[in-house]
């Protein structure tokens, strides 16, 4: 991606930190900038963090607030699916609708509203004002997750564009670490309607970051919807949509049923699940800093051997997973493994279509978060057909799809 020395300079501290000579040239902006643009990317970081932390709360709170609600566990569990789908079709067409909205202040009112959806979460008792509550956040999600990477990208110097990724996306791996099961906790000792306080609360910190430290970013984008079908004219996009929902569809189809693989098929005590989900977790984050410099080497090369890896990985977890060495090395291997990948993504859709890489981005966002319920409906089809254990096997057939049609296809 080629770009002039006047964007290089913005690009370093935010457009607004970039000053001007007497010859009209662009002048690099001064070191305490350069530091306010890093200090942004971990101010998203952050937000990625909150989101994705708001997002599965209510995984570990389930049966809680299925009778703090009223309701069976079941139609509680639509708090999380439903949010995933609302994300899903709004994403792309908010975030084409906020293309002429300065950066800073949308980030600004984004935050607003998922501080918002959040206490109002806190404060509802019935299951009705809590799907609200759900549904006014995952309208803030999708537009958040279509701008956060590329604003983090203008924030640095391009030679660290793929850090910058990196370290936004390392926020997805720390809330499987620490937020969810922080949150899990908190609302177990202390009420589900506490957790989503607190993750409310965190949201003051991501919008107090956003106004100290972020410039203002004037937007790329076209603000109409017509950018969506400009975007989709590009095959390799279109290609880079293609492998996201075939990867993404496929790790969630086994992954939401780890829980049940691992005391079913490697007879894990159910004790040890959550130290065995942290482990994960943790092979995630070290997977995910270690993609930054493999994406930056060869962004192909990386996306072709992740998902090709990922195939045999699933494989040998569907044939050798009574065995808890290999299942343990296994999923130590699949969370690194899966990690890259939304770093490779991420990078290669921001590369496609420089010129509405948010309009883009969206595309990426609804193609994750519907692969997250498919995913999950087909993994539950799976297991209440023949239980968990096959759920490896097509995870791994749709690992495989996706690497060919990155091979094959994915020239660009």
């Amino acid at each position: 991606m080629t770009q002039s020395a006047t964007d290089q300079n913005n690009r370093r501290s935010g457009d607004d930190d970039a000053s001007t000579g007497p010859d009209g040239t662009s002048v690099d902006a001064p070191q305490h900038s350069a530091l306010r643009g890093w200090l942004a990317v971990v101010g998203l970081a952050l937000g990625v963090f909150s989101f994705v932390t708001t997002e599965t709360l209510p995984i570990g709170l389930l049966p809680a607030i299925a009778d703090g609600t009223s309701v069976s566990v079941g139609t509680a569990g639509f708090l999380v699916s439903g949010f995933a789908g609302v994300a899903a079709l709004t994403a792309a067409p908010l975030t084409v609708l906020a293309g002429r909205v300065d950066r800073k202040w949308l980030l600004v009112g984004l935050m607003v509203v998922y501080i918002i959806g959040n206490l109002l979460a806190a404060a509802a008792s019935g299951y009705a004002l809590l799907l609200t509550a759900r549904i006014i956040v995952a309208l803030a999600h999708g537009v958040f997750w279509s701008i956060a990477v590329s604003i983090a990208v203008r924030l640095v110097p391009e030679r660290h564009t793929v850090r910058a990724t990196s370290l936004v996306l390392g926020g997805i791996s720390l809330a499987s670490i620490t937020g969810t099961p922080l949150g899990t906790a908190v609302g177990q000792s202390a009420g589900w309607q506490v957790a989503f306080l607190c993750v409310g609360i965190l949201g003051f910190l991501v919008l107090a970051a956003t106004l100290l430290f972020m410039p203002a970013l004037p937007a790329r984008g076209s603000g109409s919807l017509s950018a969506l079908p400009h975007v989709l004219r590009h095959r390799a996009l279109r290609v880079a949509i293609g492998v996201t929902a075939l990867i993404m569809s496929g790790h969630f189809l086994a992954f939401t049923y780890v829980t049940p693989y691992l005391e079913e098929v490697t007879g894990v005590r159910s004790s040890l699940i959550g130290v065995l989900l942290l482990v994960f977790g943790v092979a995630g984050l070290v997977g995910n800093f270690a993609a930054g410099a493999l994406v930056g080497r060869n962004l192909r090369a990386t996306l072709i051997g992740s998902t090709g890896l990922l195939s045999v990985v699933m494989v040998v977890m569907y044939a050798g997973g009574a065995g808890l060495p290999l299942a343990v090395t296994m999923l130590v291997c699949w969370g690194l493994l899966y990690a890259a990948l939304p770093v490779a993504l991420q990078t290669w859709v921001l590369r496609l279509v420089p010129e509405e890489s948010e309009a883009a981005s969206s595309l990426y966002v609804a193609a994750f978060n519907g692969a997250i319920g498919a995913g999950s409906f087909i993994g539950a089809l799976i297991v209440d057909a023949s239980g968990p254990r096959p759920t490896m096997l097509a995870t791994a057939a749709f690992a495989f799809a996706a690497m060919l049609l990155a091979a094959v296809r994915g020239k660009r």
